[in-house]
């Protein structure tokens, strides 16, 4: 019993101690930032103004808990378990922050918090790139798939309920001359949209080179194996293919000839025969034929 006494009798001493050291220490004054959490918000609905990130908390207090405050890594929860949507205001009080006794709060900004909570919903919508940039000359986007071809989005109901696809961040295709896959995300820009399922989106684009048609005029028809004269020498000739190979085509790239052999001396009509490159397709000869001249 008389050690109960004793243990009581020490623990009033040092409460009454501590409470001297407390109230006899200097006291000071500062602003601390602490950061906001936004806990229990319903799933049907989203916050989309802008919220401040940090609580600027104005307290004064002995200098050692001013010290530890300001060391610390302080956090403030507002609980939004049961709220409703439209504009909601959140009056923050001077017992809000659990600081120790002797500290005090003597301003709070912003206060009250104010939040415009806006019902939701998901949609799901295809996904349309957008392009940045242009292949050189002569080359073009054939095509382009994503993966995934349609992604799931949750935001407000209003700002959902007029899209019709989700377009890309812009993809960078400048100078791309060949197929490629570039890594993209969807561009909400202002709108207060988030995937359902993150993820990166992937764009296969094909890229290659148009398709390019060209006359070549005055190509010399060459008899063979027996020498003739032929009317016309020259033809034209219309061909197609890709573009830089077209392009790049000269007229001593196409032989032209027409076979003489076994022919007996006298005039005839021979097809005329173009020999074009691989991969590229003969549109017109014009003419087709020529009138061969055989000397005796």
């Amino acid at each position: 019993m008389g050690r109960n006494k004793a243990l009581k009798l020490l623990s009033l001493f040092l409460a009454l101690a501590l409470w001297l050291a407390v109230g006899g220490e200097e006291r000071t004054e500062t602003t601390l930032n602490i950061s906001l959490e936004l806990a229990n918000l319903p799933q049907n609905l989203m916050v989309t103004n802008e919220i401040p990130a940090t609580l600027q908390v104005r307290v004064t207090g002995p200098r050692g808990f001013i010290r530890t405050l300001s060391q610390s890594r302080l956090t403030y929860s507002l609980d939004l378990a049961g709220v409703k949507a439209g504009r909601q205001s959140f009056p923050l009080a001077a017992d809000s922050f659990n600081f120790p006794r002797g500290v005090q709060v003597t301003r709070v900004q912003p206060n009250p918090i104010s939040l415009t909570l806006t019902p939701t919903t998901t949609r799901s919508l295809p996904v349309q790139p957008v392009f940045m940039g242009h292949p050189p000359e002569g080359y073009e986007v054939k095509s382009v798939k994503t993966r995934p071809e349609k992604i799931e989005v949750r935001g407000p109901v209003s700002e959902l309920e007029g899209l019709k696809f989700f377009p890309t961040v812009p993809l960078d295709i400048n100078g791309l001359t060949s197929p490629i896959t570039l890594a993209t995300s969807p561009n909400f820009k202002e709108l207060h949209l988030t995937l359902v399922q993150q993820g990166p989106i992937l764009a296969d684009v094909d890229i290659g080179p148009k398709t390019l048609q060209r006359t070549f005029k005055d190509v010399p028809v060459i008899p063979q194996p027996i020498s003739a004269t032929l009317s016309p020498s020259k033809v034209s000739v219309t061909l197609q293919g890709p573009w830089p190979r077209v392009k790049n085509l000269e007229i001593q790239d196409l032989p032209a000839t027409v076979d003489t052999e076994d022919l007996s001396p006298g005039r005839h009509r021979l097809k005329v025969q173009v020999q074009i490159p691989p991969g590229l397709i003969m549109e017109k000869i014009s003419p087709t034929t020529v009138q061969a001249r055989i000397k005796k």
